[in-house]
């Protein structure tokens, strides 16, 4: 098997090659080893998994070599652009589509090592059990014969759980694979989708279907964290977060930043519209949140909101008309709900 590497500790950027000329003659000989050119895309790949074994870029080369095959080109560039789609899901500039595919691609390679793996250790367990069920056929005089297919049923068995620890990490990397890309597309305060998650949900739907596109902003959140801190301030986000998916539902609520929300409603009229988003603001104020450390009453808490009818296929350049008639709410004295074309609904 091609599986065998000299590690040196983990590191904490891919992308900058510090190493001593000892790991750097590891990674030329391992893409040697693979028939890889030496090109940068080849030698950052080969880097993280000399010096990197918990990667999924590692732990994905693992899982081909275990299988007795040797890494090609094509394999090569499948992991190393899913990885590094994966690895810069924070950065500036990347489009969430092209995110989804790499996400997408890698999680079918799993899929295909694990059928790869899975075949092969059925294969090499039915050898296994071939040779077992020869060797009870033969004479006690072929005894050199004998011990050949003990030595060989010995190897199929050490093949065979070799391959059943192969499917076990490719099942853990796709597992991995899944979780990543789904933490990628949520918030982790409040657990709604976050805005590349929201970008995600209007890619997948139809361009031209009409849509109501409503943003809510927390009123006087401001003085809540000058007053409380930010650790209060936090816990009112989840809160409120929790009430409006839970009085918007089955519509899509992201979490737009800080203490805004956007709301995604499907197959509603205006007045529907509004009338979902009013629901949700007197929801909010019926409910009672208490500082944990003092069980004060805070006073209650509500939001503005601006609604715009849109398409899919526009909804996010419609995010400013939205937001316009969201400080217009404001503007107005807050606590009421703005739909374009409707006069203001006040709480």
């Amino acid at each position: 098997m091609n599986v065998g590497r000299a590690r040196k500790g983990p590191i904490t950027n891919a992308g900058r090659f510090v190493a001593s000329e000892s790991v750097a003659a590891d990674v030329l000989a391992f893409l040697a080893t693979q028939s890889l050119d030496p090109t940068p895309p080849n030698y950052e790949l080969g880097y993280l998994y000399q010096t990197d074994p918990a990667c999924l870029a590692a732990r994905a080369i693992d899982a081909i070599l275990i299988t007795g095959a040797s890494l090609s080109q094509d394999q090569a560039d499948e992991i190393y652009s899913a990885y590094r789609a994966l690895s810069s899901t924070g950065g500036a500039g990347v489009e969430i589509a092209a995110e989804s595919r790499n996400g997408v691609r890698l999680r079918h390679q799993t899929l295909q090592l694990h059928d790869l793996a899975s075949d092969a250790a059925s294969a090499t367990g039915r050898f296994g059990r071939d040779l077992s069920a020869e060797l009870d056929q033969i004479d006690e005089d072929d005894l050199p014969i004998a011990k050949s297919i003990t030595t060989m049923i010995a190897r199929s068995s050490e093949t065979e759980r070799h391959l059943v620890s192969a499917l076990k990490e490719i099942d853990a990397l796709h597992a991995e694979v899944a979780a990543a890309q789904n933490d990628a597309l949520r918030d982790s305060l409040t657990g709604l989708v976050n805005r590349r998650g929201f970008e995600a949900e209007l890619a997948k739907a139809e361009a031209g279907t009409p849509v109501a596109l409503a943003i809510c902003d927390i009123d006087r959140f401001k003085a809540i964290n000058d007053r409380y801190g930010h650790p209060v301030g936090d816990r009112v986000i989840k809160a409120v977060s929790e009430a409006i998916a839970r009085s918007c539902a089955p519509h899509i609520v992201a979490r737009w930043g800080g203490e805004e929300f956007v709301i995604l409603m499907r197959g509603v009229t205006r007045s529907q519209a509004r009338a979902v988003i009013t629901a949700a603001n007197e929801a909010l104020q019926r409910r009672t949140f208490r500082l944990r450390e003092t069980d004060q009453a805070l006073d209650p808490i509500t939001f503005s909101a601006g609604i715009v009818m849109t398409s899919h296929g526009a909804a996010l350049d419609a995010i400013a008309a939205a937001d316009a008639l969201l400080y217009r709410a404001k503007r107005e004295g807050r606590n009421r709900v703005c739909v374009e074309g409707l006069s203001p609904d006040i709480a």
